[in-house]
């Protein structure tokens, strides 16, 4: 996949969530199973969208769920504008 793909598809997760009122929550972990994608590129490519305001780190309460990202109302536009139409 490349990096583009990664980050459509990490937009997605919580894109499809989001749309059957769900947490809009992408999980690291399962993404770099599901599709079998080297972990460094991933955590990079997460860091990135995290950086641009298109995830942030899920909390539940008090807790900080690491690896966990909800999607920002701003990454729901990014998905529906840059990776919808692929």
């Amino acid at each position: 996949m490349t990096d583009k793909e990664i980050r459509c598809a990490a937009l997605k997760y919580g894109y499809d969530a989001n749309k059957v009122g769900k947490v809009a929550m992408v999980v690291k972990s399962r993404m770099i199973t599901n599709y079998n994608l080297d972990k460094k590129k991933v955590s990079s490519i997460f860091r990135s969208l995290e950086k641009e305001g298109l995830l942030k780190t899920a909390t539940g309460g008090r807790w900080v769920w690491i690896g966990r990202y909800e999607v920002t109302e701003k990454g729901i536009r990014e998905y529906e504008e840059k990776c919808q139409k692929n």
